[in-house]
C-alpha cells in the first residue's frame, strides 16, 4: 500500500510553488483565450443536417404466428420516428413469400426491442405457418423513397425440454413453494445460445405480509446460457442476473431459491441465432458485447434474427392437485 502524501508545502518551498502557481494560473488563462477564440469561430460553422438512418429490427419466432417486424429511425432525426408505407417481404428456401401489413400501434413489436425507441412503426405478418426451425429466410425490405434493406437468418434446429417432463396437452406443473426447479432441454442445431425469460405473477400480492414491495406484476426476469453447449438453467435462481442492479434487494433474496405460495410463472426457453446474439442488448443484458453488430445490409442497419421457444406454466401452490407435479 503507498503511503499517503501531504498535501501541505514543505518548508522552504513556498516561494517556488507560488511562482508555479502563477505560471499555472498564465496557461489556464492562455488555455481559457484559446477555448473562447475557438468557440466564435465554432459560432460561424454551418452544421450539417444527422443523416436519416432506417433501422429494421425483425425477429422471426419459429412455430409462431404471426411474425412482426418493426422500423424506426435512428436518434437525432426529425419527425415522429415512424417508417410508413414500407413493402417488407421475407423468402424460405421454394421461394414461397411472407408479406406484412402495417399495425396502427407499436406494442406487439415491442416484445424483444430492448430498449424500446422511441416512434417506429410496426409490421405484422399477412398469413400464418410460414417460420419452422432449422429453415433459412431471406428478408428485404423497399421503403417508398427507393431505399431497400436485406437480410438472412438461419432458424436454429428444434429442441426439445427434457425436465421438467410435460406433455403437448399439458404444458404446466405444480411446484411446492420456495422451491427451485432445474430446467433441461436437448440441444438445437446451429443455435448460438439459449434466453430464459420468465413472467412472474401474483409476487406483490403474496409478499406484501412480509413487507417486500413488488412494482412490477407481472415481473419479468431474463436467464442466458451463454453456448449451445449449455443446456440447463435453474429456475428461479439463475433467472434475473442482468436485473439485479435494478431488482430491489429484499425482492430478489425472497424469489431467489423458490416462489412463495399461490403465484404462477410463465417460463421461455428459447434457441437463439447467431443474429440475435450479435445484437442483442438492454439493460445489463449484453451478449453482444460493446457494440452491437449489425446483420441488416443495404439503405439502413439492423437485425434479422430468428428463434424457437418452448414454453413452460409453472404453478406455485400447496394446495392445488389438478396440475402435475413438476417431475425432472
Amino acid at each position: 500500500m503507498s503511503p499517503r502524501h501531504s498535501l501541505r508545502p514543505r518548508a522552504g518551498a513556498r516561494s517556488g510553488q507560488s511562482g508555479r502557481r502563477r505560471s499555472r494560473i498564465l496557461r489556464l488563462l492562455g488555455i481559457g483565450l484559446a477555448l473562447a477564440l475557438a468557440a466564435c469561430e465554432l459560432e460561424e460553422t454551418t452544421l450539417t443536417e444527422p443523416e436519416d438512418v432506417i433501422v429494421a429490427e425483425v425477429y422471426l419466432h419459429a412455430n409462431v404466428s404471426p411474425q412482426y417486424a418493426f422500423l424506426h429511425r435512428t436518434l437525432g432525426t426529425t419527425g415522429d420516428g415512424r417508417v410508413i408505407g414500407a413493402r417488407i417481404e421475407i423468402r424460405n428456401r421454394s421461394g414461397e413469400r411472407l408479406d406484412f401489413l402495417e399495425e396502427p400501434t407499436r406494442e406487439n413489436c415491442l416484445v424483444l426491442i430492448e430498449p424500446p425507441p422511441p416512434g417506429g412503426t410496426c409490421y405484422r405478418s399477412r398469413s400464418t405457418g410460414f417460420v419452422f426451425p432449422g429453415e433459412p429466410y431471406i428478408l428485404h425490405i423497399e421503403l417508398p423513397d427507393g431505399r431497400a434493406l436485406t437480410g438472412s437468418t438461419v432458424v436454429p434446429g428444434d429442441f426439445q425440454l427434457l425436465a421438467p417432463r410435460l406433455t403437448n396437452f399439458a404444458p404446466s406443473c405444480r411446484l411446492p413453494p420456495d422451491t427451485a426447479l432445474r430446467l433441461v432441454w436437448s440441444p438445437a442445431a446451429d443455435a448460438w445460445a439459449y434466453v430464459g425469460e420468465t413472467n412472474l405473477f401474483g409476487l406483490r400480492a403474496a409478499l406484501e405480509p412480509r413487507g417486500i414491495e413488488v412494482e412490477e406484476d407481472p415481473l419479468r426476469l431474463f436467464g442466458l446460457s451463454r453456448s449451445s453447449a449449455d443446456t440447463a438453467i435453474v429456475f428461479p435462481t439463475e433467472f434475473g442476473i442482468f436485473e439485479r442492479l435494478d431488482l430491489d434487494r429484499d425482492l430478489a433474496l425472497a424469489i431467489r431459491h423458490g416462489l412463495p405460495d399461490e403465484t404462477r410463472a410463465r417460463i421461455t426457453i428459447a434457441a437463439v441465432d447467431r443474429n440475435y446474439v450479435l445484437w442483442a442488448r438492454g439493460g445489463n443484458f449484453n451478449p453482444s458485447g460493446l457494440v452491437r453488430v449489425p446483420t441488416i445490409r443495404g439503405d439502413g442497419t439492423g437485425v434479422f434474427a430468428s428463434l424457437v421457444p418452448k414454453e413452460v406454466f409453472v404453478v406455485v401452490d400447496d394446495s392445488t392437485s389438478w396440475v402435475p407435479d413438476c417431475r425432472t
